[in-house]
């Protein structure tokens, strides 16, 4: 534009004047295009940022990847009694959406195979692919902010407050429905929860085995001191034994009648012997108040002190052969059997921000109340963990 005026002007077309004002106009409308396209640009890049931050507040990512190395000495059942070393991995993948406000989905990835107590996978069959399986998928859903219930397969967390792993394993998420209930008072926070978990399904029966459940609890906090106490009630109905596919492990009952009274609690102190450091004790009871024989009751005890940094902690377990379902207990405490007490000592050193460093060694033996003859384990196992 600014060269069309100029060879006007040249010509005679337009006087100096005339082609002064042209310059003027063109160099005002060149100013006043550029503003508009760094609006439009503008406009453009906050319309993605809000896309993008609307993406990533309804779905987010989680997940974890452990290294194992496992010295085990007597297997519990069957050789080799001398000793075992083991490589072993695992790792989970989860997705969490929230595709509208107090509704939550998630879907999990885990490593492992169908044992419903563990997700590692062993370093074996020379270098063979390893089995992926589906860990988790579930709907929750909030209707107040004291109700919430959750539907699918999912974590015990949030719907079973639990002091240890006596009668639980960590890694079992139950496949059913439940609900929690939780209401402040002048304690703490009192919680109710409970639930009914499918055990199986079979088309060649007509009463599949179930679990029903209901847990009161009271936690509680006063200056530096903490707790929690809770009740629960485990009814496993049309549960014979003969009518449930039991995952691998499961050794250690002599009765397939269960109806399981559980009590435990913790009680801790915060800035313990020195600031920033916490220190608890707890405990657990069980009683399968429906067995026939006289082998139904277990308990454990134990501490932990922690700073965040690093963690000791102490279990000793004593569980009779039918106290509880011997599919339930922590599979690493003497192969995840009943008929069984011993030891556990964990320690654990976050070396960065989701990077830790753990130890955790078992003691264990047979107790002798089952017809299954066993010899003591000693398991020692070193992990390093990356959340993410």
């Amino acid at each position: 534009m600014l060269k069309l005026i100029d060879i006007m002007q040249a010509k005679g077309t337009l006087t100096r004047a005339e082609a002064d004002a042209l310059r003027q106009a063109a160099v005002e409308d060149a100013e006043q295009t550029e503003a508009i396209k760094k609006d439009v640009d503008n406009q453009i890049a906050e319309a993605s940022k809000s896309a993008a931050s609307d993406w990533t507040n309804k779905i987010k990512l989680k997940g974890d990847m452990r290294l194992r190395y496992q010295y085990q000495n007597g297997l519990g059942v069957g050789p080799p009694a001398d000793g075992r070393d083991r490589g072993r991995i695992r790792y989970r993948l989860g997705i969490i959406a929230n595709p509208i406000e107090k509704m939550e989905v998630g879907a999990g990835l885990a490593s492992g195979g169908d044992d419903p107590r563990s997700t590692n996978q062993t370093f074996q069959d020379a270098f063979s692919t390893k089995g992926i399986n589906l860990d988790y998928a579930y709907i929750q859903y909030m209707f107040t902010d004291n109700f919430s219930g959750i539907g699918g397969k999912f974590g015990q967390k949030g719907y079973l407050w639990k002091s240890n792993d006596l009668m639980w394993d960590d890694d079992i998420n139950p496949e059913g429905f439940s609900g929690a209930f939780n209401l402040k008072d002048g304690l703490g926070k009192a919680f109710l929860n409970g639930g009914i978990w499918v055990i199986d399904e079979s088309g060649s029966i007509n009463d599949d085995p179930y679990l029903g459940y209901a847990q009161l609890g009271q936690s509680f906090e006063s200056g530096n001191v903490f707790g929690t106490v809770a009740g629960a009630y485990f009814g496993f109905n049309e549960f014979t034994g003969s009518n449930i596919t039991l995952p691998s492990g499961a050794v250690g009952n002599t009765d397939t009648n269960f109806t399981v009274l559980d009590f435990s609690g913790e009680l801790g102190v915060k800035d313990l012997f020195a600031k920033g450091v916490e220190g608890s004790i707890f405990g657990e009871y069980v009683n399968n108040v429906d067995t026939s024989t006289k082998y139904d009751t277990g308990f454990s005890i134990g501490g932990k002190l922690t700073n965040g940094m690093w963690t000791l902690k102490y279990i000793y377990a004593d569980l009779d052969a039918n106290a509880v379902p011997d599919f339930l207990p922590d599979s690493d405490r003497y192969d995840g059997h009943t008929d069984m007490k011993g030891h556990e000592l964990i320690g654990e050193y976050k070396v960065f921000k989701n990077t830790t460093l753990g130890l955790d060694y078992y003691h264990t033996k047979d107790k002798g109340q089952d017809s299954i003859n066993t010899a003591d384990q000693n398991i020692l196992q070193a992990d390093v963990v990356v959340k993410f």
